[in-house]
């Protein structure tokens, strides 16, 4: 399925306007390339495309098991992309400093831009989601995800001085304009996803745990007092986790799963783990 972003033709418009056509298309042609490398990637993992968008910064792709990855396969999927038009970029460098083209020239600034410009990490570019993949690999999914939410406003906010600082000389860049302003809608759009995301990944591990037959299990030990709702910040997506619930001597009161967490908040809210158990409890009694 092929969805067209209601941002493209303005932008495309503006920028021949400006008499960036040549641009356009050479951009447009490399950053097919780009894509086709996470396609062949994704497909050499097992995954197939889902859907293939096309907007303002060019083409993405969206992938169907991805959540079944590890986060190095992850890594790598989401890296080809970039790597392709910097090892692009060097080629056609090596070519124009042989022949001295205008446009073998105008091939490496727009590879190497492409592949620069997609490192960044921030939201939705290639580099907020691998250094996702590489911050999970150490740290709580949650964790991971607010630092790549600072880290987009922060590059919106770079981006914002950039501005103004052309405006001050006198410039005025549509494109970057552009980029800040959509860099912004999705991380603010994504800051308040975290916890359906992490719900999300609970319910798909069963269809991960019903393909491969088992799952690897975490147990974390946690205070009575903690609520329901802050379980699922402790979680990952790729494991499975056992709660133990402490009282204030460390003694162990009761076991949660993952699983009970989610069925839990859909039944009684965020409450305590304390009045969770004392409810299954007179309930298992009943």
């Amino acid at each position: 399925m092929v969805k067209v972003s209601r941002w493209l033709f303005p932008q495309i418009l503006i920028l021949m306007i400006l008499g960036w056509k040549s641009e356009i298309f050479l951009s447009f042609l490399f950053i097919i390339i780009h894509e086709l490398s996470h396609y062949y990637a994704a497909r050499a993992l097992h995954v197939e495309v889902e859907k293939f968008n096309i907007h303002p910064l060019g083409t993405t792709i969206e992938l169907q098991s991805i959540d079944e990855l590890s986060h190095r396969e992850e890594i790598i999927i989401f890296s080809v992309g970039a790597l392709s038009n910097l090892m692009l970029a060097v080629i056609f460098l090596v070519i124009y400093k042989w022949l001295g083209s205008v446009f073998l020239h105008k091939c490496f600034v727009i590879n190497l831009a492409l592949g620069a410009f997609n490192l960044i990490p921030a939201i939705p570019l290639d580099g907020a989601k691998i250094l996702k993949s590489i911050l999970s690999l150490k740290m709580l999914f949650k964790k991971a995800h607010n630092i790549i939410i600072y880290s987009s406003f922060i590059t919106v906010v770079l981006f914002c001085l950039i501005l103004v600082i052309n405006f001050y000389y006198g410039k005025i860049n549509i494109s970057i304009l552009l980029i800040t302003v959509m860099i912004f809608i999705e991380t603010y759009k994504e800051k308040g996803r975290v916890m359906y995301i992490i719900m999300g990944d609970i319910i798909r591990k069963q269809k991960k745990f019903l393909k491969s037959k088992y799952i690897i299990n975490r147990m974390i030990s946690v205070h009575y007092k903690e609520g329901l709702l802050s379980l699922l910040g402790y979680t990952n997506k790729n494991t499975y986790h056992i709660f133990y619930v402490l009282d204030d001597n460390m003694k162990m009161i009761g076991e949660v799963t993952e699983q009970e967490v989610v069925e839990a908040l859909k039944v009684y809210g965020n409450i305590s783990l304390e009045e969770y158990i004392n409810s299954r409890n007179k309930n298992t009694l009943v």
